[in-house]
């Protein structure tokens, strides 16, 4: 943890604030992993975007989500369902059916989470396995969406002006071995990869504006990834110049949406 801290002394010295976001993917029925999730954000008292999947979403999510002051909904897809051919990789939301057909499951999930969340859902699309064709994305702000995110990459798709894209920085797992499942990455990746996210926006290399995020999956953390956080949100919470942000403070939900 040492070089997060000599970045963060950095950011202090520069006169400077880091702003940080905290991301979960693959949010459906309540459980006792998200049970435990919930419990380490109101206890750090910081703010999670559940990426849940509208179909898999219910009521025992909605009572959960509003009995938690932290927890913020986006959108992850629809069904979190593959339907590209085999040997393309896993997509939902790429252009292997129909553009109308892949934008009405975006859209009839929109409902769905408005219906169960209300003002803590943030209109923003998490696409499954991080995967998007750039095709789609001009349709998205007349669809009533903030916001994007998906896996940060240093090459990636610009997308409409009102279109905010905050991406997930810090994965805790690591998805390589298909066969044993995911895994703990280890601490000195998830620091390292913090570290230089933050050091690249402090030094004019990547968007200073964008959050830096750190990405759990709560079906698949081991205890040694629940450690990690326990322990990244302790230091981080001694540290003067750490700011995290809510996901509606990223994408305000105050502004009218219009749909298609």
């Amino acid at each position: 943890m040492h070089i997060l801290i000599t970045e963060l002394d950095a950011w202090t010295r520069m006169g400077q604030r880091v702003q940080l976001w905290w991301r979960d993917d693959d949010a459906g029925e309540c459980c006792p992993a998200l049970e435990h999730l919930l419990a380490l954000s109101t206890r750090h008292a910081v703010p999670c975007g559940l990426a849940a999947v509208p179909m898999r979403a219910g009521e025992s999510l909605r009572q959960v989500v509003n009995e938690c002051e932290h927890a913020w909904v986006l959108q992850h897809g629809y069904a979190h369902i593959n339907h590209a051919p085999k040997g393309n990789g896993a997509w939902e939301l790429g252009l292997h059916r129909p553009t109308s057909v892949v934008l009405e499951e975006l859209r009839q999930g929109m409902l769905l989470l408005e219906k169960l969340f209300a003002a803590r859902f943030v209109p923003v699309i998490v696409p499954p396995w991080n995967r998007m064709d750039a095709a789609l994305l001009p349709y998205l702000p007349v669809m009533g969406y903030r916001g994007v995110s998906a896996a940060y990459k240093r090459q990636r798709p610009v997308p409409p002006a009102d279109l905010v894209r905050a991406d997930a920085h810090c994965d805790l797992l690591s998805w390589k071995d298909k066969k044993a499942g995911a895994r703990f990455v280890g601490s000195e990746k998830c620091v390292r990869e913090l570290v230089s996210h933050l050091a690249a926006k402090r030094t004019g290399l990547a968007d200073a504006s964008e959050p830096t995020c750190v990405l759990t999956h709560h079906m698949e953390m081991d205890t040694a990834a629940w450690d990690f956080l326990e322990l990244l949100f302790s230091l981080l919470a001694t540290h003067p110049a750490t700011d995290w942000m809510r996901p509606a403070d990223i994408w305000p939900i105050s502004q009218t949406r219009t749909r298609r």
